[in-house]
C-alpha cells in the first residue's frame, strides 16, 4: 500500500502537545499512540486498555529513526514459534517506548515529536508486515513516554506508577503483565554495567527488582565478529559468564541468567540508526529504503529530518 502522507501530518503537532503535557505532569509514564490490529490509522491511547496484557513486548530505543534492526527485533519476538508468545501467556501487546531521559544519549538530530511520529509510522508499517505473514501474531502496538533511564525503573513505571496502573491495569484476578525487554546484545552488555548503578551496594543489586518480579529479556546477537564484542561464541560467553557467578561481586546474580534469552544473530538486526541517518543526509535513498521500513523512510525524505541535527548544525 503507498504511503499516505497525509494520514501524519497533523502527528508531529499533536505529538508535541501531548508530549509537553505529559512533561508537566510529572508523570513517569504515558501512552500516546495505539495502532489496532487491522487498523492503518493511529489512534491517541485512551486509558484503561480493555482488554489488559498478561505479556508485555517491549523495545525501547531511541528511534533516530527506527529502523530494520527495530523491525526484526520485533518480528522474530512475535513469530507465533518465538518463546515470547508459544510459552508465555497471552493476550500478549507491543509497546514502543521511546524515554526522554536516555542515560547514555544526549538528543540530537530529529526532535521527540518526530522520533514520536516515526515510531507510530513504524508501528504502522510492522501491523502490515505481521498481517501479511500467518506465522505471526499481530498484537495491538503502544507508543509510550517514559522519564525513567534504566530498564528497571522503565519496568516500576509501567508496573507501580499510578499513571502506569491506570494504562495497564492487571487483568482480572492476575499479577501484572510480565515484561520482555526486546534488544540488541550490546543494550544487554550496558544492562548489565556496574557503573549505571554507583548508587547501589553492590551495584548490579539495581537489578533485582527486574528479574523478582519475572521479567526478561530477549536479546539478540550481533552478527560477524567486532573487537568490542567479540563473534557469537564470545557474545553467548558473556550470558554463560552471568550463570557461573562472573558478576555476583558486583551483586550479579547467577539465576538471572534464566530469565535471558539469546536469539542467534541476522544481518538486518545489525543494521544502525547512524547509518540511515547519514545515508539520507547524503541524498542515498535506495540505501535508506533498504535499511528501514517504506513509511519511514518516506517520512524522514518528505521532512528533511537528518540534512541538519536538533541544533540546527550540519550533521557530520
Amino acid at each position: 500500500m503507498p504511503f499516505n502522507r497525509a494520514l501524519y501530518q497533523h502527528l508531529p503537532t499533536q505529538l508535541s502537545a501531548a508530549l509537553k503535557d505529559f512533561q508537566a505532569s510529572k508523570s513517569t509514564f504515558r501512552l500516546l499512540q495505539t495502532i489496532h490490529p487491522n487498523d492503518p490509522t493511529p489512534q491517541p491511547a485512551t486509558p484503561p486498555i480493555t482488554t489488559p496484557p498478561r505479556t508485555l513486548l517491549i523495545l525501547d530505543s531511541s528511534f533516530n529513526p527506527p529502523s530494520i534492526a527495530h523491525l526484526t527485533l520485533a518480528r522474530t519476538a512475535l513469530h507465533k514459534t518465538s518463546k515470547p508468545i508459544a510459552t508465555h501467556p497471552g493476550p500478549h501487546r507491543l509497546l514502543l517506548l521511546f524515554s526522554t531521559m536516555n542515560a547514555d544519549k544526549a538528543p540530537s538530530a530529529a526532535s521527540f515529536e518526530q522520533r514520536l511520529t516515526l515510531m507510530t509510522i513504524f508501528a504502522v508499517d510492522l501491523q502490515r508486515t505481521l498481517a501479511s505473514s500467518p506465522d505471526h501474531v499481530c498484537p495491538p502496538i503502544d507508543i509510550g513516554v517514559t522519564t525513567a533511564p534504566y530498564y528497571t525503573d522503565k519496568s516500576a513505571a509501567i508496573t507501580s506508577s499510578p499513571e502506569g496502573q491506570h494504562w495497564y491495569p492487571a487483568p482480572a484476578g492476575s499479577e501484572p503483565a510480565k515484561h520482555i525487554h526486546l534488544l540488541g546484545f550490546d543494550t544487554l552488555t550496558r544492562i548489565f554495567t556496574p557503573k549505571y548503578y554507583a548508587s547501589f551496594s553492590p551495584p548490579l543489586s539495581a537489578l533485582a527488582p527486574y528479574f523478582d518480579a519475572g521479567h526478561s529479556l530477549r536479546a539478540t546477537l550481533r552478527p560477524g565478529s567486532s573487537d568490542e564484542y567479540g563473534d557469537e561464541s564470545s557474545q553467548r560467553g558473556f550470558l554463560e559468564n552471568i550463570a557461573s557467578g562472573g558478576m555476583e561481586s558486583d551483586g550479579g546474580k547467577p539465576e538471572w541468567a534464566d530469565q535471558v534469552e539469546l536469539v542467534s544473530p541476522t544481518e538486518q538486526a545489525g543494521v544502525s540508526s547512524t547509518a540511515i541517518r547519514k545515508a539520507a543526509k547524503g541524498g542515498e535513498w535506495g540505501v535508506v529504503e533498504d535499511l528501514c521500513t517504506e513509511g519511514v523512510k518516506e517520512w524522514v525524505k518528505g521532512e528533511g529530518l537528518y540534512d541538519e541535527d536538533a541544533r540546527g548544525a550540519k550533521m557530520g
